[in-house]
């Protein structure tokens, strides 16, 4: 009997297990010797995916009949969620199927096309350490929605990605302008969150579901870490709203507060750091009029 994914048939002995970690979606099948297919869904469309399939038990080989890419326990495959897939399960099996978002993965088209397209990896450098810790995660007991899940679920794609570089040559021009866009998605998401006091490099990349690391190397060669990169543009928002007329009224606490800084004194060191004055002088010499002949500050 063919077994069909998502919505899978079950016959007396199979099991079928549906769960999330962090930003995958796990899927495991258990059963006796048949096909088993995988049917694409909305979600394929919606928020393109890429499928990393394992076995735990089992030897299968995919593509369906007349294939000879064999999949053995600890081989490890992905193809692209958008199209269909037959697997010919040649025993009995344990297989797992996690949806992996393309958006996780910071890859090019092109990188992820040809990483779909691949046989099932089992040497190397990344697969064997990519299966134990598929297998790890899923063996344990599911828990609620936690940082943790989301750091396994970030562990897991960056080291899918790593398996698109590993035996890859030198990256191309449509590589360089993907990494441009991802700077500018991350720069834009600073941009909508720097009132946030959290904000910090790792909530940055977390967002973007990409590693810390991979975060910090987007942005070498750009004259500033991430971390100065919020800082400044914290700053720039600061000076502007000091600036504005009829605002001579607003404290620099007010302001520090409000674009997240930890404390006024962090902030006013900070400011005169970078424009070579206080954000009182600063607010002092932007908001209030000119003097006219004959007038005076005291």
């Amino acid at each position: 009997m063919t077994t069909t994914m998502p919505t899978p048939t079950a016959t007396t002995g199979d099991t079928f297990a549906d769960r999330t970690l962090g930003f995958l979606r796990i899927r495991t099948f258990r059963g006796t010797a048949r096909p088993v297919r995988h049917v694409p869904d909305a979600d394929a469309v919606t928020d393109p995916y890429v499928l990393l399939g394992f076995h735990t038990a089992g030897r299968a080989t995919l593509g369906g009949p007349g294939s000879t890419e064999v999949c053995l326990p600890g081989d490890v495959f992905l193809r692209d969620g958008a199209r269909p897939l037959t697997l010919e399960e040649r025993e009995d099996f344990e297989l797992h199927l996690v949806h992996v978002p393309r958006r996780a993965l910071a890859l090019t088209d092109r990188q992820a096309r040809d990483l779909a397209g691949r046989a099932p990896f089992a040497d190397g450098t990344v697969a064997p350490l990519l299966g134990p810790l598929l297998r790890e995660i899923t063996a344990a007991e599911p828990g609620p929605p936690s940082r943790a899940a989301l750091r396994w679920a970030g562990a897991v794609a960056d080291l899918v990605a790593l398996l698109a570089v590993e035996d890859a040559g030198p990256g191309s021009a449509e590589d360089g302008q993907d990494r441009e866009a991802l700077v500018r998605r991350l720069r834009a998401y600073v941009d909508a969150n720097l009132r946030d006091r959290n904000l910090t490099p790792a909530t940055v990349a977390e967002a973007q579901h990409i590693s810390i690391r991979y975060l910090h190397k987007l942005f070498e060669g750009r004259g500033s870490t991430v971390g100065r990169w919020i800082q400044h543009r914290r700053l720039e928002e600061a000076r502007r709203e000091l600036a504005r007329p009829a605002r001579d009224d607003i404290t620099v606490a007010a302001v520090a507060s409000r674009w997240g800084f930890a404390s006024a004194t962090h902030f006013s060191r900070s400011f005169r750091t970078a424009y070579g004055m206080s954000p009182s002088d600063w607010r002092d010499g932007r908001t209030r009029p000119a003097e006219g002949p004959g007038t005076g500050r005291r």
